[in-house]
């Protein structure tokens, strides 16, 4: 072999090896996107004070008979849309991780052997009991109608988001539950009516 070959050699073995290393790093930071976002709090000092605007409409969820299902007294939160909660949201209420009804499977391992509701309210407090997000999170009740309405709104992106966990009636309407949203762009003193939050089953969302 002569000394041109063994310089071709060493080139073409030095290229693999540099190629490897990108495939690698490339993998690494795929595999790396599901990890949770860091908390930024930068992110969310708009939404602490109080603004202009405001947001009002119905939450329900849509029962197999297609009738509209409220819950009185059902919280409604107005969550900040930034990079910690839209990891929640897509993780665990966009991409609907609970069980239907009582043994279904769940794409949860920890959620699997829980109770459907309890499962839900599992999804809620993984986002609502972090205390650094308390200050920037708002909440209200549904009336008896499933309406709602947010005052003093500061200008940003938000998730509306409620469960609800039905009346435990005899009726397949009456024991409907679930997890209801919506994702709303509010301008400065804005005035938002007629939001349908509902469990997005349907083309309402």
């Amino acid at each position: 072999m002569t000394r041109r070959d063994r310089q071709l050699r060493c080139w073409f073995i030095c290229l693999l090896l540099i190629g490897s290393v990108h495939v690698a790093s490339a993998h690494a930071v795929v595999s790396g996107s599901s990890s949770p976002p860091t908390f930024n709090e930068k992110e969310l000092f708009a939404y602490r004070a109080k603004g202009r605007g405001s947001a009002a409409g119905q939450v329900f969820l849509r029962a197999p008979s297609g009738k509209a299902v409220t819950q009185a007294g059902a919280l409604i939160y107005l969550i900040p849309m930034v990079s910690y909660t839209r990891y929640w949201f897509d993780k665990h209420v966009r991409d609907y991780s609970c069980p239907l009804k009582s043994g279904a499977s769940s794409s949860e391992p920890l959620m699997a052997q829980e109770s459907p509701v309890e499962c839900l309210r599992a999804v809620m407090a993984q986002l609502l009991t972090d205390k650094r997000l308390i200050p920037y999170l708002r909440a209200t009740r549904a009336n008896p109608t499933g309406h709602f309405w947010f005052t003093k709104v500061p200008a940003g992106r938000y998730y509306v988001v409620s469960l609800l966990e039905g009346s435990g009636g005899v009726h397949q309407d009456e024991r409907a539950m679930g997890i209801a949203w919506l994702t709303i762009d509010l301008e400065a003193d804005e005035k938002a009516t007629n939001l349908v939050v509902t469990d997005c089953k349907s083309s309402l969302c």
